[in-house]
């Protein structure tokens, strides 16, 4: 077994004894819509739900069911919201067909603090409850990105990568980009993706900036740069669920909550300083966009996201100009910044 897998493999022991039911008090059933070793869950699940669990000391306790093998996860949000659990870890591009407005937090140049104080995260908690029957609690790992992977080398169309007759394995997340590109677009679960490319199934996908915690870099033979994107992973709970727990409960959920939005991106960005190394360990190679080229990757793939919430949503125009301020580069991509920020 790797050092990587045996990392995740023994957090995911250490949560499983984290989250045991207490034997007092209110208790949540949470469910990731990515897999259990993906980074991002194990954020979840280490600095979310192992310190809400220590904090309220048996007086609420959340109760981790599992991943992908519980439920799909396009079909994760729709189980929330009918109550078969209670809490929920998902990126938006899952259920972008009910809550378009994840978007937004897509091509978002605005970080969770600053949305919070300016209006913007009251407005999405009200879009979540109408559309999704869930509260929404937190947007964790908000300065991972995201990269573009190839099994083979594209074609070049003016700087740019030409997908013309690729098959990219897509989310919401990642489609409106590569349909720009040219590419063929295939819904696969992310459990899949491996072994999508090894069939020949696919040619390439869309993934954050930390692809060996699941095993991707056996795959990977070609990374676009520059990244893009601010994942809109987010926890939301059942609206029933939200409801019934105490004033007291509710605000311990959102102080651990507020407190994970800072601690989710230092512990995410160690992880992607590791995985940088496996990645290049593992004989990726880098497909460096010049400046100009990059420019206009970066101005295709937020274009067409701010596009597609515009045709979407009702709320796009009262959004875009709290979680987004023309002219600046977005928030994730200066992450040296942000983590002294946090740290200081």
């Amino acid at each position: 077994m790797s050092k990587t897998k045996l990392k995740f493999t023994v957090a995911a022991a250490t949560i499983a004894l984290a989250v045991s039911p207490a034997s007092a008090g209110k208790t949540l059933n949470a469910v990731t819509a990515l897999q259990t070793n993906n980074a991002m869950s194990q954020s979840f699940l280490t600095q979310f739900v192992a310190p809400l669990n220590k904090k309220a000391a048996g007086a609420l306790t959340i109760k981790y069911l599992g991943g992908q093998e519980v439920v799909p996860p396009r079909k994760a949000a729709n189980a929330l919201k009918r109550g078969q659990f209670d809490l929920l870890h998902a990126p938006t591009a899952y259920y972008i067909g009910t809550v378009p407005e994840g978007y937004a937090m897509l091509g978002s140049n605005q970080g969770p603090k600053t949305i919070r104080a300016n209006g913007g995260w009251e407005i999405l908690q009200s879009i979540y409850a109408k559309k999704a029957g869930s509260h929404l609690l937190a947007w964790g790992e908000s300065m991972t990105s995201y990269h573009m992977y190839l099994a083979k080398m594209p074609k070049m169309k003016d700087g740019l990568p030409d997908l013309t007759g690729m098959k990219m394995r897509a989310t919401g997340t990642y489609r409106p980009l590569f349909r720009a590109l040219n590419a063929t677009t295939v819904n696969i679960k992310s459990s899949e993706v491996i072994n999508a490319i090894q069939r020949g199934t696919v040619d390439g996908f869309g993934f954050t900036d930390q692809p060996a915690s699941v095993g991707m870099q056996a795959v990977i033979k070609f990374r676009v740069m520059p990244n893009f994107y601010a994942t809109n992973t987010v926890v939301t709970i059942n609206l029933d669920s939200w409801k019934a727990l105490s004033g007291a409960q509710k605000a311990m959920l959102t102080e651990v909550g507020i407190k994970y939005e800072t601690d989710s991106v230092l512990w995410s960005e160690d992880v992607r300083a590791k995985d940088e190394k496996i990645l290049k360990a593992a004989g990726a190679k880098d497909i460096v966009l010049s400046k100009d080229a990059s420019k206009r990757y970066l101005e295709i793939a937020h274009g067409e996201i701010w596009k597609e919430l515009a045709k979407r949503s009702d709320d796009a125009a009262k959004l875009k100009p709290l979680l987004y301020v023309p002219g600046k580069p977005q928030f994730q991509v200066d992450k040296a910044a942000l983590n002294a920020r946090h740290r200081n």
